[in-house]
Parts: structure tokens; C-alpha cells; sequence
């Protein structure tokens, strides 16, 4: 709550009891009264509008620099000063068109630190605390009550707003994303890399090639070769006439260093296993 000091007696005065104070003990006199926390001097019916001030920390911090005042969390402070701003509202307001009565109450509410929010509690405070007549203070309640709920509808409309613009942006992002998954999808496949390309080509080459090995008969084509000589044929003979037959086999002029290598251990293994023929030293005879 905030307190005066009546700069012509010096006393000090809440601030609901000022007016009170300048009927009686100042009486005649003209309103002139000083903030007791920030010291500032109110003329007249300046002083009505003055509804909060500060802290004592904060007046303090101001003094001392190394003085870090604690933020308030007063909640019931926060809600009474949503209510006076109701009650400004209204004051500024030309919608309701006051009659000087109720303006008149409405001014000696701003002026109330403590006013209650509930409708019975409200009309039992006023009746009681300010003399407020009951079908006054109802009028006053109902025009205090459509100020609320519309302000009330304005704070809601703002936040479905906010969640509109917050879920449009979502939606854009969403839309952004799929239409670059959508470019992406659509876009032709990029051109694969000299290095990559070349090695895929082997790749082929080499499978193709494994499968012409795997159907080349090796039994037969050595079986055949060694037949056609009667007293046997010479081991490296051998070897270069079925390396003919298996490249012209595969396909290919030439075998590479790496399908050479393949074709003479193949060559090793098959012409064990041939049960057809036999290895006598240098030569290679038929059983």
C-alpha cells in the first residue's frame, strides 16, 4: 500500500485516509502530499493515479550500485494491479458513458489498494469501507465485470493468434521440407565419377568373367588336348593351349595379370583332380 506525508501538517497518511485527512484536519486546504518511499510531490487529485511505487530494495539500489534488489513475486500484487488497470480502462473509456456518480465511484476505487475480485465480496466491501449505495455498487460491478471479459476475449484472441502463426510456421517448414524431398526424388540421377564408373565396369567384367570360368569344362578341354598326343604332351605345352581355349572362353584376348594368376592356380588344382591323367615329370600322359 502505498503512504503519503501531508506536506502541510506533516503527518502521514494511507492513501485510501487522504481524502478523509483533507476534511478534517487540513481542512480548506489544497491537496499537496509527498510518496514516503520515492518522494515525489502530488497536487491536488494528482496523487490517485500513484497505485504502486517502489520497493524499499529498490530505493536502496538506487543509492547503493552494489545494492541487487530481489525481483518481487507477489502474485496478489500482480492480479490487484490488473484490476486498477480495468479501472483506468473504464475511466478512459467513452463506451460505457459514465454518469458522474459512478465516475465518481470508480475514481475513489482507483484510489484502493485491496480490492476484492468476487462480485459478493466486492459489493460487501464497497457498502461497508466506502458507503457505496447497493444498487450503485452493482451497476459498478456489472460495468466492472464486461470491461474484464473483454479484455479476457482480446487476451485469448491474441494467444489463438500466436498459435495460428507458430502452427503456419510449422506447416511452411513441413511444406518446405517435403517439396525438397519432392526435388530430390524427381532430380535425375547424379553423374557418377570417373574413378566409380571404371570400377563398377570391372566389377561387371569380373562377374561376367567368373561365370564364363565356372562353365568352362576344365576336365574335358584338358582331357581332349593330352589325347591327341600319344606319348603325352609337355606340362607348359598344356598349359599355354587350354590358356588359349579359356580366353577364347571368356571372351577376351588378353587375360589380365589378375585373371592369369586365377586361371594358373585353377590350372594346378584341375589337372590334380583329373582322374583321366597323369603327371610324369615334365609330361602330362592319359591313364
Amino acid at each position: 500500500m502505498v503512504f503519503f506525508t501531508c506536506n502541510i501538517c506533516g503527518e502521514s497518511v494511507k492513501k485510501p485516509s487522504v481524502e478523509k485527512h483533507y476534511q478534517t484536519r487540513c481542512r480548506g486546504n489544497e491537496k499537496n502530499v509527498s510518496c514516503m518511499d520515492c518522494l515525489k510531490d502530488f497536487y491536488s487529485e494528482e496523487y490517485v493515479a500513484h497505485t504502486k511505487c517502489i520497493s524499499e530494495a529498490q530505493k536502496y539500489a538506487n543509492q547503493n550500485q552494489s545494492f541487487v534488489a530481489k525481483e518481487s513475486r507477489n502474485k496478489n500484487a500482480q492480479k490487484q494491479e490488473s484490476w486498477m488497470d480495468i479501472i483506468r480502462a473504464i475511466l478512459d473509456s467513452s463506451e460505457y458513458n459514465l454518469t458522474p456518480a459512478l465516475r465518481t465511484a470508480f475514481q475513489r476505487l482507483q484510489s484502493v489498494d485491496n480490492v476484492p475480485r468476487k462480485r459478493a465480496k466486492f459489493e460487501n466491501f464497497v457498502g461497508n469501507c466506502m458507503r457505496m449505495p447497493r444498487q450503485q455498487a452493482t451497476q459498478v460491478w456489472d460495468i466492472l465485470e464486461k470491461e474484464l471479459n473483454k479484455m479476457k476475449e482480446a487476451k485469448q484472441e491474441q494467444l489463438a493468434q500466436a498459435k495460428a502463426a507458430r502452427e503456419a510456421a510449422q506447416n511452411g517448414k513441413a511444406e518446405k521440407k517435403d517439396e525438397k524431398e519432392q526435388l530430390e526424388t524427381d532430380a535425375p540421377p547424379k553423374k557418377k565419377s570417373k574413378v566409380a564408373a571404371e570400377a563398377e565396369v570391372e566389377a561387371a567384367r569380373e562377374e561376367s568373367e567368373n561365370t564364363n570360368s565356372n562353365d568352362f569344362d576344365w576336365t574335358t578341354q584338358l582331357s581332349k588336348i593330352v589325347s591327341k598326343q600319344a606319348d603325352g604332351i609337355y606340362l607348359e605345352k598344356l598349359k599355354k593351349k587350354l590358356l588359349k581355349k579359356y580366353s577364347k572362353h571368356v571372351s577376351v584376348d588378353e587375360l589380365s595379370e589378375k585373371q592369369a594368376k586365377k586361371f594358373h592356380k585353377r590350372f594346378d588344382k584341375q589337372l590334380k583332380l583329373c582322374a583321366t591323367l597323369r603327371l610324369d615329370g615334365d609330361l602330362v600322359k592319359s591313364c
